[in-house]
């Protein structure tokens, strides 16, 4: 039996300008896993959990205040079945999520026009679905295959007031459904030398309820009401992994293939699809996108390094534009281009002596809009991190430099379902320091002090803040990191 419990509840911050950011959260969970093992080599595990929670949005309208969140499922796992056929894995599940979004409950309803009294949006989302999987093993093979399957509900209800949408009935929007078959084959060609493969099919489909689009005066008939699309989609991969024969060197290569359905917010979210286009949800496509990947790992007695890189393409990367116009007013359009990225990890961690350890990493993210030549937008600027760290018995203490580079290559107002580029972005370093005691086997104690120095900064992936807590309207001003954090954590474990 387990049993995991997490509450956790955090005021406003302070930038490092000593300015008030609105973020305080309340949140809580519950989980359970019971367990059955008749034998060694048989488990059937039955989980179940709870949990909800608020948090301010300075970046949003509208804040979360509500975060309901049921789930159950059941695991069943068999082992050492036989010579060839290893293992057997079967999996069923259900989720549940409530969430309230609402401008009252957590603030003062400040807008203006139609967000200048009380309004609150309220979805939930039901999921099923169901996993089966199996292991087969020869001399030099294995093989992993199975069949997965998930279907989605989507409703939501929305009022102006105060909590009137609890007197409105759920109306349903969406469902969707997946049912996939997958296999990945290993290969121990030699003593060195191993070959991966993968491939996946699945069939998604998505079907659209909404009556009718828009709010307000903009309030028009659905054209794909009552429609349903869905697309066959095809994945599939190839690595070939090598260890060096006189270092402690693995070498890999890998060559991928994936497709990928729009999600739920990708299809009903933006106000307008394609430019020529009814909506969005009749005329975005899947994403496809082929990747290369290759790199190195280094396992030494003292040195541990690491390196990786990748180049992809990306036909019909989903791209918000958040700069349309509708009437005067900015609205949000989504539209299939076509992308390259590329971008690398190096990393390495040394012992300096038994007690002194230094690590270091350096990651960088680069990204092209084919389709008009620009930047592709959302895209994380160089970031660089220096760690030391001392330990001895029980006691630890590490220091933590985080140095982040400018970034320049914007696509003003364009974006994905999560955010924006709204201007470009200023390089910066902070400085953390932390330490812990292990009190006993069960117990142990840490606390720090993150950005030390109190700098001033903003990370570039950011919302804008909101109006309603102060923040300019025409002019989008990034919402600043905490300043100077002391913390404390106690980990208990029975």
């Amino acid at each position: 039996m387990r049993v995991i419990g997490n509450t956790a509840h955090a005021d406003d911050y302070r930038d490092g300008n000593n300015d008030t950011v609105a973020s305080r959260y309340d949140k809580w969970n519950g989980d359970v896993a019971l367990g059955w093992t008749p034998d060694a080599d048989t488990l059937l595990e039955l989980t179940a959990g709870k949990g909800d929670g608020e948090a301010r949005y300075a970046g949003r309208g509208m804040d979360g205040s509500q975060f309901k969140r049921e789930s159950l499922g059941l695991r069943f796992e068999k082992s050492n079945l036989g010579e060839v056929l290893d293992k057997v894995e079967a999996q069923v599940y259900y989720n549940y999520a409530d969430h309230v979004m609402d401008n009252y409950s957590l603030r003062t309803p400040s807008g203006t026009g139609m967000m200048a009294g009380p309004m609150a949006s309220n979805v939930d989302r039901r999921t099923l679905g169901a996993r089966l999987k199996a292991t087969w093993r020869w001399a030099d093979l294995q093989l992993i295959g199975g069949l997965d399957a998930q279907t989605n509900e989507h409703r939501n209800r929305a009022s102006s007031g105060i909590d009137t949408y609890k007197e409105l009935p759920r109306t349903k929007d969406a469902d969707f459904h997946n049912y996939g078959a997958f296999g990945e084959l290993t290969w121990y060609a030699a003593e060195r030398d191993r070959m991966i493969t993968g491939a996946r099919l699945d069939r998604a489909s998505a079907k659209d309820y909404r009556q009718s689009i828009g709010s307000g005066m903009m309030t028009r008939p659905n054209p794909t009401a009552g429609d349903t699309r869905a697309d066959t989609l095809p994945s599939g991969f190839v690595r070939y992994e090598h260890d060096l024969a006189d270092s402690p060197t693995t070498l890999y290569v890998g060559l991928g293939h994936t497709q990928r359905f729009p999600d739920y917010w990708e299809l009903f979210s933006p106000k307008m699809g394609p430019a020529g286009s009814v909506n969005a949800f009749d005329s975005i496509k899947p994403e496809k996108t082929t990747q290369l990947d290759f790199g190195l790992q280094y396992q030494g007695e003292d040195l541990e390094a690491w390196a990786s890189g990748y180049i992809g393409q990306v036909r019909n990367y989903i791209l918000f534009d958040y700069n349309s116009k509708m009437m005067g007013m900015s609205t949000s359009r989504a539209e299939n281009i076509d992308a390259r990225i590329m971008g690398g990890e190096l990393g390495a961690a040394y012992k300096l002596t038994s007690n002194w350890k230094a690590d270091a990493t350096l990651a960088y993210a680069w990204g092209k809009n084919s389709s008009d030549g620009k930047a592709l937008p959302q895209m994380p600027p160089l970031d660089a991190r220096l760690g030391l760290t001392y330990s001895e018995d029980d006691w630890s203490a590490g220091a933590l430099w985080r140095v982040v580079a400018a970034q320049n290559r914007v696509d003003l107002d364009k974006g994905n379902v999560v955010g924006k580029d709204f201007g470009k972005s200023g390089g910066f370093g902070v400085f953390s320091l932390n330490g812990a005691y292990r009190v006993t086997k069960n117990l142990k104690l840490s606390t720090g002090v993150d950005n030390l120095f109190g700098k001033a900064y903003a990370e570039h992936l950011n919302l804008a803040g909101n109006a309603g807590f102060g923040y300019p309207a025409t002019d989008p001003q990034a919402i600043k990191e905490p300043g100077r954090t002391l913390w404390t954590k106690v980990d208990l474990s029975f």
